[in-house]
């Protein structure tokens, strides 16, 4: 039996104690200065994530088609673990959450309410551009930086063999002997509160829509007791999902919830107006496309809108908190694969799918307001966003069967999302993880209920959960330190191998 990492184990706990216990207990202090920190991160360093995403794409595409992407994770000639489509799923389910039904629904108005780039509120160009957005925020960049660290952990963990599924091991061939030491550890641990405040944003989204959706297929009221039912709800599931493992548990949870999201989103383009979508989503994809260095790289220093630090620099910023569980995640599953298939099915799957959300749900929204068959802005400002997804959906034939199955997906999206997070949590807690082991089980429950048990205590004492995912987002500046040092660290590795003649690259 491996043993457990007390190192890291404990320290990460007392550190998540120390960091939610004051948010608990004094809330609006708590707000106040984290929001300060954020603000300033935000306004004053954004360009630094302006520019870690662009680093990021840069090194995704330049690995991929380079001798680097040919190396095979795992032993030549070695087929995939898992089927194409169980692996798209996973990565796909593990990356997004319930948070792409929320945001891929409405996303849009904010953007349509205030346009960025100068464009006048209300009109064709704003809608044009709202529809647009999304699919970059939710696109190829955040993959890209989804999958960099995958790469080393990735070639670590198949390729030298090391039964070790830590983001510290990963920047040993950087930072030598010193990952052993306190800086491992702290690596380590910033990277579990990272992903704990993460996790807690998908949680924060996911669960108030599912809760107005059964509420509303069931016609009571939403109470705390309602709220806390659900989180039950989606914590008995991911927890069994987590305590099976990876092959009986996480892949068919997976399986299923993609399987669910076909029939959503394929009922939806039935219903609307299905010209609408297909020509919407083909102009917001020429868009992106076409604008995509400008989207890029614009902070409107001269214009002073905020926008780009309010939208894209966020989002880069939790993509990044995210960024090294998912690497392992992705790395974890990819066994059998090259190094290019691994990326560029991230890239693709991942991207590929956010697109169809937004392309189909997005538009969807979007044409009941241009058609005023539904005022979608005014809805969203008087009665929020979960509220106003539902009201959406009522708008379609059949619209109670359709919140239903908006509601199961959200629940079964955030179990996808905490299985895998759990899983990566008690792989990083071992001192050791063979290729063909899972976690120990005790483990993986033990932080799936945690996982629960943070936002549960935010509940209770009417705390912002917001702070917490505020929180994630300002560890993700050192975070992606981390995850650039991975980069550097897989190619000194290989290198050094073929040096060595270890491994042949051709």
């Amino acid at each position: 039996m491996n043993k457990v990492d007390k190192m890291i184990f404990i320290p990460a706990y007392l550190v998540l104690l120390l960091v939610s216990l004051p948010i608990i207990l004094f809330p609006e202090a708590s707000q106040v200065a984290i929001g300060n920190i954020q603000t300033f991160i935000i306004t004053k360093l954004g360009f630094l994530y302006t520019w870690y995403g662009l680093f990021a794409i840069g090194f995704v595409l330049w690995v991929s088609f380079s001798k680097y992407g040919k190396i095979v994770l795992g032993d030549k000639g070695e087929k995939p673990e898992f089927k194409t489509f169980s692996w798209a799923s996973m990565l796909f389910c593990a990356g997004i959450g319930a948070g792409i039904i929320f945001w891929g629904a409405i996303e849009w108005v904010y953007y349509y309410k205030a346009p960025p780039l100068g464009v006048e509120e209300g009109t064709w160009q704003a809608a044009e551009i709202a529809a647009s957005y999304g699919i970059f925020h939710w696109g190829p960049s955040a993959w890209a930086i989804y999958s960099v660290a995958a790469c080393a952990v990735g070639y670590l963990y198949y390729v030298r063999k090391t039964p070790v599924l830590k983001i510290s091991e990963a920047c040993r061939a950087v930072l030598g002997k010193r990952v052993d030491g306190v800086l491992g550890k702290a690596i380590d641990i910033a990277f579990m509160f990272g992903l704990l405040g993460a996790t807690a944003t998908s949680l924060g989204i996911g669960a108030p829509l599912a809760t107005a959706g059964l509420a509303h297929v069931l016609g009571i009221e939403i109470t705390l007791g309602f709220e806390l039912a659900i989180i039950a709800l989606i914590t008995a599931i991911f927890a069994a999902s987590a305590y099976l493992g990876l092959k009986k548990g996480i892949k068919i949870l997976s399986d299923i919830n993609v399987i669910l999201t076909f029939i959503l989103v394929i009922f939806v383009f039935l219903a609307g107006n299905t010209v609408f979508m297909l020509n919407m989503g083909t102009t917001s994809i020429g868009y992106v496309l076409q604008k995509f260095p400008t989207m890029s790289t614009w902070l409107d220093p001269a214009g002073g809108s905020m926008f780009p630090q309010w939208w894209t620099v966020f989002y880069w910023a939790w993509w990044g908190a995210y960024a090294p569980f998912m690497g392992m995640f992705i790395a974890k599953i990819s066994r059998g694969r090259t190094i290019k298939e691994m990326l560029l099915g991230a890239l693709g799957f991942g991207t590929s799918g956010c697109v169809m959300f937004f392309a189909i749900l997005g538009n969807y929204g979007l044409d009941l307001q241009l058609s005023g068959k539904m005022d979608v802005v005014k809805t969203l400002d008087e009665l929020g966003g979960p509220a106003t997804v539902i009201k959406i959906f009522e708008n379609m034939p059949l619209g109670s069967l359709a919140i239903l199955i908006v509601a199961v997906i959200s629940i079964v999206f955030m179990a996808t999302t905490f299985d895998s997070a759990s899983y990566v949590l008690a792989a990083v807690c071992q001192k050791e993880l063979k290729q063909d082991e899972d976690p120990q089980r005790w483990l993986r429950l033990l932080w799936a209920f945690s996982l629960a048990l943070v936002p549960i205590g935010f509940m209770l004492m009417g705390s912002p959960l917001g702070v917490l995912q505020t929180a994630s987002i300002i560890a993700a500046l050192p975070v992606s330190v981390i995850v650039m040092i991975t980069a550097k660290s897989f190619v000194k590795m290989v290198n050094e191998d073929v040096e060595k003649g270890l491994i042949e690259l051709e």
